[in-house]
């Protein structure tokens, strides 16, 4: 396997698998935001990739898919450090600094994607790439199960201030704040940042990666092709009918997925589950992904990009029925594990199927148009989900904040996935006509 695919999967790795993540949402919580201003927070997010994701992967196009990915390393450092130093119980520069992160993340994010995939598909050999990818992102996929599972573990059972504050007196430690404590997954996550960054910097470019579009002459002149080859990639795009129902599916499928795997930890404590399970529960579904790698390549090779889908929509809906209608307890969450499950089969699909579709001069940016407009879709979601929330607690007549709200949204959810993969799929009936 060639050097720039292993960094390739240490480097998604350690960009993704965060110590944060299980208890993403009530940190914003506990640090003194609201749910609009979470969810305002994840606009931004998303605002942020939206304007710089197309952008950044026309850049690597045109000088170097290495540079962009090592800018997003050190971006990642950047924006852990900021969450490292947030003062906590200070609301006004809690919001601003999360302002700041979330700035920093999406661009982090928006220079990655496309970057680093394109980098990775072009250094296999041209000939077994379509052969060869579905194992790579096996592999991947099996090395991020196990990322999930450690920093899932560590991250909920860290983020505990009794367990954490238990583990302190025992080696002699104590009066520790729990400021300080809820900061530990962080500071982890500076830590992998770190090394982040390194993995970058370990890349190597590829010489002719590109090399008969590049444009001769100063940064400026390139520039000015860069972009003007994103005109070129959205022409293609919109010309080619599997890359337009590629890109429709994922647009659709993530934007519902990802929203919900955001509040999960929302809908953990309203089934009564505690805060130090998040990370078994996250650790279940890393070992599921484990289990069900082969699989994924399985399907890729196999089966049609239809078939595929189809069966996936049926998942995703049945999976959001059972969100919709809350069990107590265990039964809730093991109702929901498919859901958080397909969002792996998604992005195992939509990597192989878009990589055999495009040609490597315009891959980074292709691949950017496709984290554009899924996380445009999850931008609009997001906020249509805390416009949601809000109504729902006027008509309730109790706070946003309440689990009744939070339950009452989650009914809405899978007709939501059911109107909009229907419009989606006679969209695309209409223009194949």
């Amino acid at each position: 396997m060639p050097l720039n695919v292993r960094l390739f999967i240490w480097f998604r790795l350690l960009f993704n698998c965060r110590f944060y993540y299980p208890i993403f949402t009530i940190l914003f919580l506990d640090l003194g935001l609201s749910i609009g201003e979470f969810a305002t927070l994840n606009v931004i997010w998303a605002i942020t990739i939206v304007l710089l994701e197309v952008p950044s992967g026309a850049l690597a196009d045109q000088f170097g898919r290495r540079r962009l990915v090592v800018i997003a390393g050190w971006l990642m450092v950047a924006e852990m450090a900021v969450l490292c130093l947030m003062p906590v119980g200070n609301h006004e520069a809690v919001l601003w600094l999360f302002v700041l992160n979330r700035i920093l993340s999406g661009a982090s994010e928006a220079c990655a994607s496309g970057a680093d995939e394109a980098l990775a598909y072009d250094s296999l050999a041209e000939a077994e790439r379509t052969t060869l990818w579905p194992k790579v992102m096996a592999k991947l996929s099996r090395a991020m199960a196990v990322g999930f599972i450690i920093s899932s573990i560590s991250g909920s059972v860290l983020y505990d201030h009794s367990r954490v504050t238990a583990l302190l007196n025992w080696i002699g430690v104590s009066g520790v704040d729990r400021a300080v404590t809820m900061k530990i997954p962080l500071l982890l996550n500076f830590l992998t940042g770190i090394a982040c960054l390194v993995v970058c910097l370990r890349m190597a470019e590829l010489p002719a990666a590109g090399s008969s579009h590049k444009a001769p002459g100063n940064w400026l002149s390139r520039s000015r092709v860069a972009f003007l080859g994103i005109a070129e990639t959205a022409r293609w795009v919109w010309r080619t009918p599997a890359a337009v129902t590629i890109l429709l599916l994922g647009v659709v499928f993530d934007s519902v997925i990802r929203v919900f795997l955001t509040v999960a930890s929302n809908f953990y404590r309203l089934v009564g589950i505690e805060e130090a399970w998040y990370g078994v529960i996250g650790t279940v579904v890393s070992m599921l992904g484990l289990i069900t790698a082969g699989l994924m390549e399985r399907c890729s090779d196999r089966w049609s990009l239809a078939r595929n889908f189809t069966w996936l929509a049926v998942v995703v809906f049945a999976s959001l029925q059972a969100a919709a209608h809350p069990q107590a307890g265990w039964l809730g969450v093991a109702l929901i594990m498919p859901l958080m499950l397909g969002m792996r089969f998604l992005h195992f699909f939509l990597s192989h199927s878009l990589n055999a579709v495009v040609d490597s001069s315009r891959r980074a940016t292709a691949l950017s148009f496709r984290g554009l407009t899924m996380n445009l879709a999850y931008g609009v979601m997001t906020l249509l989900f805390g416009w949601h929330t809000h109504w729902l607690s006027k008509q309730l007549s109790i706070p946003a904040e309440d689990s009744r709200v939070f339950a009452a949204s989650l009914a809405w959810w899978p007709w939501w996935f059911a109107g909009t993969l229907g419009a989606a799929l006679l969209f695309m009936k209409l223009r194949r006509r």
